[in-house]
């Protein structure tokens, strides 16, 4: 590893050093609200345990997404987070290890309600074909193995041409990516089918998956960005920030804002005005008790705040700024999949129980932070930036030989 990447690697093995014990607190707070839950099934240990794995694997999936995107259109500005995706997507076997106990719970009928057999028998004959613990099962191993071969593929061509400058990687990756992108979101759409929406199996929703890809891209983005302007002044990345690139994140952060807008909105419209009951449950489930605030909260916060920032020339200007509003992004991302999944599994028209925050923080805390303790790992182990292009630091040096003119 080059002396330059130093400064950078030395961050993020002190954001290493404190993910462990976030982890083991994340546990205790899970087992207190696995022992304070008292639904025979553990409905609340179970949606918390499901919430804390869809947090990280969204982050993950979302990279997975920016990966295919990148090397199929070759941008310019994903080159600066391209290696903190790449080390994102490398922790999907790791998730693939947090998936077992879901696993075990489907086929025991703890999580979705189709596994057990009087709600299957009610099902439509389409729905009673596709929802099965077998074919579950082996959908999601599918899905996992795909993502995980996939993005291994890229990334190894990836780093090789770092080696060797060979062009021809840069057109093997862009012949997988373009096809292998358009399969993955077709997959990405079935697994949100699989393991979210069917948490209740009468639910019907086409715009879903593509609402997740989506706004886990987003979160990607957003997370990559913080990673990136918090150690902008340490190499490697002082070489390469400069206004162009902090206005191109920008940018991406406010369309994928916009699009999260477009999508939600549309969802709602098209629900709200069919007005069937196997599509309203979805937002008569979220508009009892606390939820229905904390959903019109998320509106603000999710779309109104980053949008009114985002359209700053300000903003994107200035790296402290964006800082905060790409960190401000993935936080209410976390906050906002509390609200898409939880009241999937637990009723909250009597208010907000102490074992369901307790049960969601601590199942945050208790796979990230062996999710963050494996992705430092796998940030550290290769350059934070591709040196095979380097347009990020000739378009560095093209704006400092401008701005002395």
């Amino acid at each position: 590893m080059s002396a330059e990447a130093s400064t950078a690697v030395s961050s993020l093995k002190r954001l290493q050093a404190i993910a462990l014990p976030a982890a083991f607190v994340g546990a205790i707070l899970l087992g207190i609200g696995f022992q304070m839950d008292v639904d025979p099934g553990k409905k609340i240990f179970w949606s918390s345990y499901l919430y804390g794995f869809m947090v990280w694997f969204s982050l993950a999936i979302g990279s997975t997404t920016l990966i295919f995107l990148h090397h199929t259109i070759r941008a310019q500005w994903s080159l600066s987070i391209l290696r903190v995706a790449e080390a994102c997507a490398k922790t999907l076997p790791l998730l693939a290890v947090f998936f077992l106990p879901l696993v075990w719970a489907a086929w025991n009928g703890q999580v979705y309600p189709w596994a057990n057999h009087d709600v299957y028998h009610h099902l439509h004959p389409n729905k009673q074909m596709w929802f099965s613990p077998t074919g579950w099962t082996i959908r999601s191993a599918i899905y996992f193995a795909y993502w995980i071969i996939g993005t291994n593929y890229l990334t190894k061509l990836s780093l090789k041409q770092d080696d060797n400058r060979d062009e021809a990687f840069a057109a093997k990756r862009t012949n997988f990516a373009a096809p292998g992108g358009v399969l993955h979101v077709v997959l990405l759409t079935f697994a949100m089918t699989d393991w979210v929406m069917s948490l209740d199996p009468m639910w019907l929703s086409s715009l879903y998956g593509a609402w997740h890809m989506a706004t886990s891209l987003l979160f990607s983005i957003a997370v990559g960005s913080f990673i990136l302007l918090s150690l902008r002044t340490k190499s490697p990345y002082s070489g390469v920030i400069q206004p162009q690139l902090t206005k191109d994140l920008g940018n991406l952060m406010l369309g994928f804002t916009m699009v999260y807008g477009y999508f939600t909105l549309s969802q709602f419209l098209i629900i709200w005005s069919g007005n069937l009951p196997e599509e309203n449950i979805f937002f008569v489930q979220r508009f009892e008790g606390p939820m229905v605030y904390l959903g019109a909260a998320l509106v603000v916060c999710q779309f109104v705040i980053p949008f009114l920032l985002l359209i700053s020339g300000k903003t994107k200007r200035t790296p402290s700024i964006l800082r905060f509003v790409a960190g401000w992004i993935a936080v209410v991302r976390i906050v906002d999949l509390f609200w898409q999944i939880v009241p999937f599994m637990v009723n909250f028209s009597g208010g907000i129980a102490v074992p369901v925050i307790l049960g969601a923080v601590g199942a945050v805390l208790a796979v990230g932070g062996i999710w963050v303790y494996v992705f430092s790992g796998n940030a550290r182990k290769v350059a934070l930036i591709p040196s095979y292009d380097p347009r990020l630091i000739e378009a560095k040096q093209q704006w400092e030989a401008s701005s002395h003119a």
